[in-house]
């Protein structure tokens, strides 16, 4: 069953590339969308690929890291997007097996790798992930009035604690602290964690973003993206304590 976990993960880490490149592009207005090309292209030559292109981490493996048209050389992206995701796969099935919780959990991975590698990117969280996190935890929750009231109130809080944030920075200083996109993350995974979760996340996701920004040498008022820290952060927590124990 886990190596059914692992293949499984690999192909839908290959479906999370296409999202990846194709979703920002969508919004940006050009004629990209999940369906649309039909077929996966080298973004550098706009070849089509074929279908042993196509294969998870193999394909990266056998062409070497290039383009078989153009010998462009292919992002170290994708087969670290197929792996993670795979590596998600088998820990959830590991846990869980194959059921409702799985389930459920198996998309949060998979959205927060998404989310994660587009903000990074393009510093966007496009609603339709955000916004499909947010219900599919509530979706998560539905059986449990408890838990359903708690990701409720976590989302309400998620959003206005960031959003208030933002806005007395902007009040300070002029300047906007975050997106909207943030907000509706941070709610998404209010619903997740519970709102008593909310500051802890909020503070280590502030704090891993400062160490980043110190790293890189990112200078005051140069913007850069909060998500990936919220993700990271977010997911961990979740892990630690929902589904690790």
């Amino acid at each position: 069953m886990l190596f059914l976990a692992l293949i499984f993960g690999l192909i839908i880490g290959s479906f999370l590339n296409v999202i990846i490149y194709r979703l920002p592009l969508n919004l940006q207005g050009k004629n990209y969308s999940i369906i649309s090309p039909s077929r996966s292209i080298c973004p550098n030559c706009q070849v089509p690929l074929g279908f042993w292109q196509l294969l998870p981490l193999l394909s990266f493996i056998i062409q070497k890291g290039k383009c078989k048209s153009c010998k462009a050389k292919i992002s170290w992206q994708y087969p670290i997007i197929e792996l993670i995701s795979a590596v998600i796969s088998v820990l959830i099935i590991a846990r869980f097996g194959i059921g409702f919780e799985a389930f459920f959990y198996l998309l949060f991975g998979y959205i927060s790798i998404t989310l994660f590698i587009i903000d990074f990117k393009h510093q966007l969280l496009p609603d339709v992930l955000t916004l499909g996190l947010l219900w599919l935890g509530l979706l998560f929750h539905l059986e449990d009035f408890a838990a359903l009231s708690q990701g409720i109130i976590g989302a309400v809080a998620g959003y206005l604690s960031l959003w208030s944030i933002h806005w007395i920075f902007k009040l300070l200083t002029g300047k906007a602290g975050f997106g909207y996109g943030d907000f509706k993350l941070t709610a998404a995974l209010g619903v997740w964690l519970g709102w008593e979760i909310l500051p802890l996340l909020i503070s280590l996701s502030a704090a891993a973003a400062l160490i980043f920004a110190l790293f890189k040498g990112i200078k005051i008022g140069q913007v850069f993206a909060f998500g990936p820290f919220l993700l990271i952060i977010g997911n961990f927590l979740l892990f630690i304590n929902k589904i690790a124990l």
